[in-house]
């Protein structure tokens, strides 16, 4: 049984910048997570449409300027999302740019990122398969989507928590079933979001199953916990927890030191992690953009939240679907009248 860290801090904690982060930022982190000997390292987001920002990339050889000239044992990480992104789009692997690509995709796209996992695979690379919101999967839907990744054999199949609603009961149920069916030569992933300040504990949990059965597996963090919203898992301390219980070999002081000179002097500026909102859109299995819009547009306190979020249906709070728009806060501006007016 392997254990692997994926660091997600360039790409997650690249919202908090709208995907423009300083080029020093992108590359001392790269640096830091490499001295370190962390495993894998996302880059950015490969995208089809490339504006300038300075996380956005067209392929592989735009995402060169960033990597270190010695990435000594790590793995560099493409990701793009499937909708935002095309296999025609993507550059034959030359061996000068990451070597991983993660491809990310909602429950209506498994098809199309079945298809687009093997022809990258046929390209040279090596594919970290993950569908978004592993829990609104049916037990009989999931069963089907893994015998189709048998099928490509990628080198992960990851649980997703997108919306931080995994509990441990969660974890638990979804990783025995997929270390059942999953082809033993395809590494278990996790990805998951602190909502519930569960980040950590369920990668923790996942270590344990994974030791018991003996599958290799990868466990995503970011540096302090660097994300969109609540924000992720913590680098810092899988790592240390993998040290002391896994024989591990991180360095955890080139992680403080990339965390104090990089991450610590924008905290001023930019903000994730735990809060009430973040906790609504766990416990209600809902989209962050939900409450974003709720506390821009109308002020509302947690308690408002939880009660109009919990109004919408399971869709609707996901804002994922071939016919939802994610921009479209119709339905949500419909409910927060609803609610109002129950209160007249």
């Amino acid at each position: 049984m392997g254990i692997q860290i994926t660091d997600c801090t360039i790409r997650d904690g690249g919202y908090l910048f709208n995907k423009n982060s300083e080029p020093e930022f992108v590359k001392g982190i790269m640096e830091g997570l490499v001295d370190a000997g962390i495993d894998f390292v996302e880059t950015g987001f490969l995208q089809v449409n490339v504006t300038g920002e300075t996380l956005v990339y067209a392929d592989s050889v735009d995402a060169r300027k960033y990597l270190p000239d010695d990435t000594k044992a790590t793995n560099f990480l493409g990701f793009c999302d499937n909708s935002r992104y095309s296999l025609e789009k993507l550059d034959v692997y030359d061996g000068k740019s990451f070597k991983w690509l993660r491809i990310s995709f909602a429950q209506h796209e498994i098809d199309e990122a079945l298809e687009f996992c093997a022809g990258a695979m046929r390209k040279g690379y090596i594919v970290q398969f993950n569908p978004m919101d592993s829990i609104s999967y049916t037990d009989e839907q999931r069963a089907e989507l893994i015998k189709k990744v048998n099928e490509v054999r990628p080198g992960s199949f990851s649980i997703v928590d997108t919306f931080g609603a995994m509990d441990m009961c969660d974890l638990v149920h979804i990783f025995k079933q997929v270390d059942t069916i999953l082809d033993k030569r395809i590494k278990i992933g996790l990805h998951s979001h602190d909502n519930l300040g569960l980040s950590c504990a369920l990668a923790e949990r996942m270590i344990e199953l994974a030791s018991e059965s003996g599958r290799d597996v990868i466990v995503d963090g970011s540096l302090f916990g660097m994300g969109r919203g609540a924000g992720n898992a913590r680098t810092e301390l899988l790592a240390d927890y993998i040290n002391k219980h896994c024989g591990g070999n991180y360095n955890i002081q080139k992680l403080l030191f990339t965390i104090d000179t990089y991450i610590n002097p924008v905290l001023d500026s930019i903000r994730w992690g735990y809060d009430l909102p973040m906790y609504v859109c766990g416990t209600k299995h809902a989209h962050v953009d939900n409450v974003y819009h709720l506390s821009k547009q109308y002020g509302c306190t947690a308690n408002e939240m939880y009660d109009i979020v919990g109004a919408l249906s399971v869709q609707q709070r996901t804002r994922y679907g071939k016919s939802y728009s994610k921009t479209d806060f119709s339905v949500l501006d419909k409910a927060y009248s609803n609610y109002h007016r129950k209160d007249k």
